[in-house]
């Protein structure tokens, strides 16, 4: 490693400006240690540090297959698009890396050409784009979606073109030979390195664990960059989930698939497809909260509204009977076919999210536009990892630049199922914190809870914001405290505000970094994950520390399951979250050297309670300061 990052490597006689930095090659060290003892490492990598070369030179080197999963598509992007390209070419052309996506990021050849000889298009601008869709289809060499920059995101002929797992038919297929997802798996399979993001590593060991061919190739070694996002993800995919938006699509699919084959032959089956229509209202119907609002709530099927019960029994009865039904036409209508398929996972499904017999698992339904969504997640992930990630990987790397919590890494083990003995590295920011940046916590100010907070906030919000004019980032931890401290501030300062909400978030991020001066009020998606380094970032607003609502389902069930173990569930996970949550929030500012800033957060309790000097411990090693006149100081030194 040393040959690579040390101050006569090859790093820096390739790279213009290159800076040896000491946590970049003992990260190095540590990764290509991994590689070749076979065991885990758990490495936080500051900000600044270099941690993605530190991970694929050691990749590179170790004559290994390795998967690297990516929380973000921006860490993704940066990987493809910069790193690889410049490692290629300075260090080993014959490098072979390729990019695995979800197999809904691709489009389907046999879907695509049944949706050209009847397409059914929702406006006329989408009508308008899909002449210009069709042509990028009949030249693509990938059919990825990522290559159509100018497609808007609520494209909605794109799920009835993309290769959904719903529809495949396999080898089956006429055009499997010619089939995008088939030829980039094989090109997976021949690479050195495949990168892939979490959601579609943590899906592809969950149909392993079901006895299902996965989608990745076999792998030596894994590396997870944006660790911290893990133990969420996989949670997602090891659980049990159903919705009334499923069951109302396949119905449609059915009533679609009808319309290909004898309408005497197919009438009890489109009268089944008709019937699953019904069905999937009264069941959302049935599970609506009352008053008719959103959220996330625990699935009780005892205390659903209505006649839950009976029309639970009509839906399994109309899924069970349905593969028989449509056997006969799946030659004829091969989406009948899948139809078929579909149903049995449907029922299995929802029968087990209605009898509940998983006790590792937490059930829960969430209230949303589109339906009512079940879903059966599990209490703890440690054990699955444990079971199907730790005992079967020989070298797994985990890291990012928030894994530990005051300088430890007990949190995320226990989380993560990490096996005892392996390797930990904490690597500081090569940035100088104490010189750029400051800490502002106020001494006397309201608690989160009184009614006066927002007021307050926003005026001392609006003199950080004139000071550093504009060029602030407001993270808020719910909706309500966005737009109340937003709808003060509003008329107080003169420049730009931009709201999460207004736009995309791809569109208000590019438009804060284009207006320098402006400020941006966000809310949890912009916690983590965003890129704004220089001028147009000098200042991160936070209103108070972010925990998670207790009572969500999923929380209050980790809560109540460390509390039944004799624990104490704040301390021992509602702390250590939210810590790590306030390091990514405060992590958005300083991305480089040459970066300048304010860090303010209005949450009195790192003060006055005991768990605060967590908080604290976890701030950058920057100056606390208390008094708004200390940031006229420290910004009048540059």
């Amino acid at each position: 490693m040393e040959k690579y990052f040390g101050p006569e490597g090859i790093l820096a006689s390739k790279v213009q400006g290159f800076e040896p930095r000491p946590g970049q090659l003992e990260m190095a060290r540590a990764v290509f240690d991994s590689f070749r003892g076979s065991d885990t490492l758990l490495a936080e990598a500051g900000t600044g540090t270099g941690k993605t070369w530190a991970y694929l030179v050691p990749a590179m080197l170790s004559q290994k297959k390795v998967v690297v999963s990516t929380g973000t598509k921006t860490l993704q992007d940066q990987i493809l698009d910069h790193d690889i390209p410049f490692l290629r070419e300075n260090i080993d052309s014959r490098l072979k890396v390729v990019c695995l996506k979800g197999r809904r990021n691709y489009l389907c050849k046999r879907r695509f050409l049944e949706f050209c000889y009847q397409p059914s298009l929702f406006s006329r601008e989408e009508a308008t784009l899909f002449r210009r869709f069709q042509k990028w289809a009949a030249t693509s060499h990938s059919g990825d979606r990522s290559e159509i920059h100018w497609l808007p995101d609520n494209f909605r002929a794109w799920n009835d073109v993309c290769s959904s797992s719903e529809y495949c038919l396999g080898r089956q297929c006429p055009e499997f030979s010619r089939c995008y997802l088939t030829r980039v798996r094989t090109e997976a399979a021949q690479a050195d390195i495949v990168v892939v993001n979490h959601h579609l590593f943590f899906a592809d060991m969950a149909l392993r664990q079901k006895g299902l061919d996965g989608v990745l190739p076999e792998y030596d070694a894994v590396v997870f960059d944006e660790a911290h996002l893990l133990e969420d993800v996989a949670g997602e995919y090891f659980g049990v989930h159903f919705s009334s938006f499923a069951l109302a699509q396949l119905s449609r699919d059915i009533v679609k698939g009808c319309g290909g084959v004898d309408k005497t032959d197919s009438s009890a089956v489109l009268a089944v497809g008709r019937q699953l229509e019904v069905l999937s209202r009264l069941f959302a119907q049935g599970l609506a909260h009352p008053g008719g609002g959103t959220g996330r709530f625990r699935f009780e099927p005892g205390k659903a509204g209505g006649d839950f019960a009976g029309t639970y029994g009509q839906i399994v009865h109309a899924l069970d009977e349905l593969p028989a039904m449509v056997k006969p036409f799946e030659e004829k209508a091969e989406n009948l076919g899948c139809a078929g398929r579909r149903a049995i996972e449907l029922s299995t499904a929802l029968t087990a999210l209605v009898e509940q017999k998983d006790q590792s698992l937490v059930y829960w339904q969430e209230v949303g536009q589109q339906g009512v969504f079940l879903n059966g997640t599990p209490v703890e992930v440690g054990p699955i990892l444990g079971e199907l990630l730790f005992a079967n990987v020989s070298s797994v790397v985990m890291t990012s630049a928030t894994l530990s919590v005051a300088g430890a890494f007990d949190f995320v083990r226990k989380g993560l199922g990490v096996p005892a003995g392996g390797r930990e590295l904490l690597v500081q920011s090569p940035f100088e914190y104490e010189k750029q940046a400051i800490a502002y916590i106020p001494l006397r100010f309201p608690a989160p809870n009184e009614a006066t907070f927002c007021a307050r906030m926003a005026d001392e919000a609006a003199q950080i914001i004139e000071k550093t004019c504009g060029r602030t980032l407001l993270l808020f931890t719910s909706y309500k405290n966005m737009h109340e401290v937003h709808n003060i501030v509003e008329g107080r300062i003169s420049f730009p505000l931009l709201v999460q909400g207004q736009k995309t978030k791809r569109a208000l991020l590019q438009e804060f970094k284009e207006k320098v001066e402006s400020v941006l009020f966000a809310t949890s998606s912009f916690w983590q994950g965003i890129d704004v380094p220089g001028e147009a970032l000098s200042c991160v607003i936070i209103d108070k520390l972010p925990f998670e609502v207790p009572d969500d389902p999923v929380t209050a069930a980790r809560l109540d399951r460390i509390a039944g173990q004799g624990g104490n569930g704040f301390y021992e996970y509602q702390v250590p979250r939210a810590a790590i949550q306030l390091k990514q929030g405060i992590g958005r500012l300083i991305r480089s050297s040459g970066d300048r800033g304010v860090i303010a957060v209005f949450d009195i309790r790192m003060l006055t309670k005991s768990y605060g000097k967590v908080f604290v411990k976890s701030l950058p090693p920057c100056r606390i300061i208390h008094s708004l006149g200390q940031i006229d100081t420290f910004l009048g030194s540059f």
